[in-house]
């Protein structure tokens, strides 16, 4: 036996075999909410195995997710990513659904998710289920493009010592060290620690790149099994972090985008236990509460939030039956300061939501075909109850074929800064709203203090999806497509009301001589872009993956998507993100044995798209690994080679955020085992 880059294990141990790699044996739990063969599951899923996260030589979870075709992977800068699924993606992404250990880092204010303080060890993760569509049913409301589940180890599987180090062209260090063993015969537990220095880009679009990274972490888990009908867990995470990025925004008085660096400190922390209790041999249930918090403070911005969650969940089996139903609760604390970027219409410092769910699955011909109804009902404080039916069919055409469809609703709260904030944005000019000008610079060029304002009668973005998916195994290839069309009603936009009466006083004192005092009035002017719930989206899409294992050594995956997103706007209004697009994804990977000790992963996306203000690109990452000692392995990594410097997001009317130009780098990592 020979070691592999996971040293202390065989290299045979960790080869995937055509079924591994085709999910057939892989069970997932974030389509149905039980364990289920990810081969036979009606829904557009991706298994992102641990095998595949460690070869790939990713340093992070946004990484890690460039391996999944089908997402929509884009990095802003050193430090921030825009990643979603079935949409364009966005610094804020309120319609991907992010979670580890089925524990949601959804933000209600902003409705983000903050990529660059999600820390989770790479090497503790057992596998990453990606479901590119709706999941509204099982996981509740914000999960209309997708689910992202990042399910952690057993501590069981962690005992002994871990520890690796990098280093490269745009990381001074990054660390990690970790420690498991037993408690007792009943239980087993690791503790862990990571501290990163990451350094900044090359090279900024209008300002010195100041995208650094100083980041530290500390966590456990603890599991137990104190019968054969009982078990649970409790594990815990706190990420300091201080992030360096360049902004634009409206900071003074002349009611322009100004660009600025600053730095943002952020401190994330994380608690979550689970009991789950077999009943008997057809019924078990499960019982998960959490808690989240994050407080963040940067440049103009201070928030602080923090959820409470609680999870009732029993599964049933009888005779063809599996029925499952299940109680949810979430409580959120916001506390927002007022800053010079956003203020608050107040009375929202606190949100609840609660809901049910039940699912049926029944077998109508056995090991051929299946059906799948459920509803999900939930109440949140800003657009009362909200329902989320769905219909899916699966029949097993053979062993080693499945065909699928489904139908399904899911629904989009708004964000706080949605329903209930104002964002102050670029002024407009006097010239440019005005239906007179006045001949006078000062006065036509004047730019007046415009707001993006919330609006609380705008409703919940409602998505019905119909979806057709058809796998097949054969032999030392597989293929996975899905087909998806997708009608979305209730869709953000924007109104714009330039309100152009408020001007006439002001030409009225023109007209007198009175230029001081007309610029005064101006002065007290301001342009309204109102938020408004009255577009429609209609999606349209697939995703392609052909797998290929022609020998033991060596595996390979080739992908291919397509979505199309179409607007239908009512008069005097634009998206409020995004707009009519394609987006065309090319994807390619393969993993060799090169020799006994050495491994050569290579990952290639073609990224072709109208949705980013970007040009189109082509990268290549490649990781050598090089297990030389049964305790010891290194590998050399490379990101970004063949794209040159390109910039991959540029949509910075959708945040104040300003990209950097995104560069190849190098990095080199060693590792130990004992």
């Amino acid at each position: 036996m020979t070691p592999c880059v996971i040293a202390q294990e065989p290299l045979s141990n960790l080869d995937l075999d055509l079924d591994s790699l085709m999910a057939m044996d892989v069970q997932v739990t974030s389509a149905m909410k039980r364990a289920q063969s990810a081969f036979d599951t009606a829904s557009s899923i991706y298994v992102l195995t641990k095998e595949q996260i460690t070869r790939s030589g990713a340093t992070s979870i946004p990484e890690a997710l460039k391996m999944v075709p089908g997402l929509a992977v884009r990095q802003l800068d050193n430090n921030q990513w825009a990643i979603t699924s079935r949409g364009v993606a966005s610094r804020f992404s309120a319609k991907l659904l992010v979670m580890i250990d089925g524990q949601s880092f959804y933000t209600p204010k902003f409705a983000a998710v903050y990529w660059e303080t999600l820390n989770v060890p790479l090497y503790d993760i057992e596998r990453i289920e990606v479901i590119r569509g709706q999941g509204g049913l099982l996981w509740g409301s914000n999960a209309n493009n997708g689910v992202i589940n990042i399910i952690t180890k057993n501590s069981i599987d962690t005992r002994g010592l871990h520890a690796d180090i990098s280093s490269g062209s745009q990381i001074n260090h990054d660390a990690n060290l970790r420690y498991g063993g037993d408690l007792g015969n009943k239980g087993s537990f690791r503790v862990y620690g990571h501290v990163r220095d990451g350094d900044e880009s090359d090279k900024g679009i209008h300002l010195e790149p100041a995208d650094f990274t100083e980041q530290h972490s500390a966590g456990a888990r603890f599991d137990f099994t104190p019968s054969d009908e009982w078990s649970g867990l409790v594990q815990g995470n706190i990420t300091e972090s201080t992030l360096g990025q360049n902004f634009r925004g409206v900071i003074d008085e002349t009611n322009r985008n100004v660009s600025f660096s600053g730095h943002l400190d952020r401190t994330d922390s994380r608690i979550m236990a689970r009991i789950e209790n077999r009943i008997s041999d057809d019924a078990n249930q499960m019982l998960q509460t959490s808690w989240l918090k994050q407080s963040g403070s940067q440049t103009f911005l201070q928030e602080d939030f923090s959820s409470f969650d609680v999870d009732y969940q029993m599964n049933f089996l009888y005779g063809d039956l599996k029925f499952d139903w299940g109680l949810n609760y979430r409580y959120n604390d916001i506390l927002f300061a007022e800053s010079s970027f956003v203020r608050s219409d107040g009375g929202y410092n606190t949100l609840e939501q609660y809901g049910a769910l039940v699912q049926a699955q029944y077998t109508l011909i056995d090991n051929e075909l299946d059906v799948i109804l459920g509803a999900k009902i939930e109440h949140n404080d800003l657009t009362g109850w909200e329902n989320q039916p769905l219909a899916r069919l699966v029949w097993k055409l053979q062993p080693n074929q499945v065909l699928w469809t489904s139908i399904s609703k899911s629904v989009r709260v708004p964000s706080l800064i949605e329903f209930n904030d104002d964002f102050t944005i670029d002024g407009q000019r006097v010239e440019e709203v005005s239906p007179i000008t006045t001949g006078i610079d000062m006065i036509d060029k004047y730019y007046i203090k415009t707001y993006l304002n919330g609006n609380n009668n705008v409703k919940s973005e409602e998505s019905v999806s119909y979806e057709l998916g058809y796998r097949l195994s054969q032999g030392h290839w597989g293929l996975d497509v899905s087909l998806y069309h997708t009608e979305v009603s209730d869709v953000l936009a924007v109104e714009v009301d330039a309100n152009a009466e408020q001007f006439l006083p002001i030409f009225a004192l023109l007209q007198q001589g009175e230029i001081a005092l007309a610029m005064q009035s101006l002065t007290t002017t301001s342009i309204n872009f109102d938020l408004v719930s009255n577009a429609e989206v209609t999606t349209n899409g697939g995703d392609i993956i052909l797998t290929w294992q022609p020998s033991d050594i060596f595996n390979a995956e080739l992908g291919y998507s397509y979505n199309t997103f179409d607007d239908n706007l009512a008069e005097n209004t634009f998206r409020a993100i995004g707009y009519d697009s394609t987006s065309r994804q090319l994807f390619a990977k393969s993993d060799i044995k090169i020799f006994e000790q050495h491994r050569l992963y290579a990952l290639i996306r073609v990224e072709n798209s109208d949705a980013y203000n970007v040009d189109n690109y082509t990268a290549l990452d490649l990781t050598w690994q090089w297990a030389f000692h049964k305790n010891w392995s290194a590998a050399v990594i490379g990101k970004n080679l063949f794209a040159g410097s390109h910039i991959e997001y540029n949509n910075t009317r959708e945040t104040y955020t300003i990209p950097n130009y995104i560069d190849e780098s190098v990095t080199f990592k060693l590792t130990a085992k004992f």
